[in-house]
Order: C-alpha cells, then sequence, then structure tokens
C-alpha cells in the first residue's frame, strides 16, 4: 500500500488555501505553507527522521513565536524510549506535577520552566487539543535568531499505525488500489481520502496553533 501523501496534501491546500510545493513523482516530500494573518504562518512538511541505524517517516508542521526569555519545552507521549528519559537533567513532569490529568496522563513533559508551563497548560484550548491529539509531540525551543524567537513544533505519532494498530490517517478509501481504475471512480476515492486526511490535518494543526497561542499568552517571568 503506497498513499499518495503529496496529493492529499495538495488537496488539502485547495480546500483550505496556502501554498503547496511538491513533487508530483514522490509520494513523501510535500510542504504546506499557511498564512495565519498577523501571526507567523505554519510550516507543514513530511520528513524523514534518523535514530542510530534506524529511519521513519514523519510528518511536522512548525511556527515561530517571540518570547521575552529562554523557554523549552517538551510533551510526548509516554514509550519505552521515552522512559528511559525521564529523569534526564531532572526536567521531568507530568500529570502529578503540572495538574490537568486530562491532557497530560499518559505523557513525559520536560521543561526549563515549571512554572511557566504550568500557565500554558492552564489554556483550555491547549489541554482540549493535547486531549484529542494523544499520539502527537510538541517541543518548544529557541531559534538560532537573536533576540527571543522560538520555534513551536508538532510531530505526528501514527499516521502509519502502529503494529497491531490502524492510523485514523488512513481510511479504505487511502489504501484501494487505483492504478487500473477509471478518472471518475478514482476521483471520488480520493474525496473521500481527503476527507479522513483533512480531518486528521485539521485537529494535527488545531494542536500547533493552540500551542503557539498557550505559549505566547502570558509573560514569561522574570528570572533573576
Amino acid at each position: 500500500m503506497a498513499i499518495e501523501w503529496n496529493r492529499y496534501l495538495a488537496r488539502y491546500q485547495q480546500e483550505r488555501g496556502g501554498y503547496f510545493f511538491g513533487n508530483g513523482d514522490s509520494c513523501w516530500d510535500g510542504y504546506l505553507v499557511l498564512a495565519e494573518g498577523e501571526k507567523t504562518p505554519l510550516l507543514v512538511w513530511f520528513d524523514t527522521e534518523f535514530t542510530g541505524g534506524s529511519s521513519r517517516d514523519v510528518l511536522r508542521a512548525r511556527t515561530m513565536v517571540w518570547l521575552d526569555g529562554e523557554y523549552t519545552l517538551h510533551i510526548r507521549a509516554k514509550s519505552v524510549v521515552g522512559a528511559g528519559v525521564q529523569n534526564v537533567m531532572g526536567l521531568v513532569g507530568g500529570d502529578m506535577e503540572f495538574g490537568y490529568p486530562e491532557a497530560t496522563r499518559g505523557r513525559i513533559i520536560t521543561t526549563n520552566s515549571p512554572a511557566f508551563t504550568k500557565l500554558v497548560l492552564g489554556d483550555l484550548a491547549l489541554r482540549n487539543a493535547l486531549a484529542m491529539r494523544e499520539k502527537d509531540s510538541i517541543q518548544v525551543g529557541e531559534a538560532p535568531q537573536s533576540g527571543g524567537w522560538h520555534r513551536i513544533e508538532v510531530n505526528a505519532g501514527d499516521v502509519f499505525g502502529t503494529i497491531g494498530g490502524a492510523s485514523p490517517w488512513i481510511n479504505e478509501a487511502m489504501a484501494a488500489d487505483t492504478l487500473y481504475m477509471d478518472p471518475e471512480d478514482k476521483e471520488a476515492l480520493l474525496q473521500a481520502g481527503s476527507r479522513c486526511f483533512n480531518t486528521q490535518m485539521d485537529g494535527f494543526l488545531g494542536l500547533l496553533r493552540a500551542a503557539r497561542d498557550g505559549v505566547t499568552m502570558w509573560p514569561m517571568p522574570k528570572t533573576t
């Protein structure tokens, strides 16, 4: 089964606007830029992540914000790998440390500012987005530009599904073989596949927007 991810991302752009950059000969190299008014645009792209001697394809989305101070945050689902790094530098969090178990249960949270992170997680829209996107992760960190710029990135954790588990990004229409199908039948399948993909992408980008708004809602505490 080879999902035409570029095609679905391009169709998403046709419905939601923005600018799509992709190669029609590849199923996994597209970029989408979405305008956000006066805020920094959103960038969505397919990427390959290398860890040790292995690699995996991932879906990422990113934007940039300005913060009055250095801030790092990483929220991700607990896993065998994640459990091994919980105590790194003592920056460990979870539902007992930050509250809001409906959003933080089953996650590892690392940050350089627990007090500010509690404020960030106080945003209802962010908590709702986290509760709905249990497999996705959020990262906030400084950017190369000087003057307080930070990147906010979300990564989709279940685009391909898991062992013994289906992916919410893929429905039967997306998985169908369209090689010898006539154009009308193929378009009907693409439309059905797009409805599934677009629903997931809306939620995925909703998490990014909620993280952006939650991080920029409050002034950062001053350090001495």
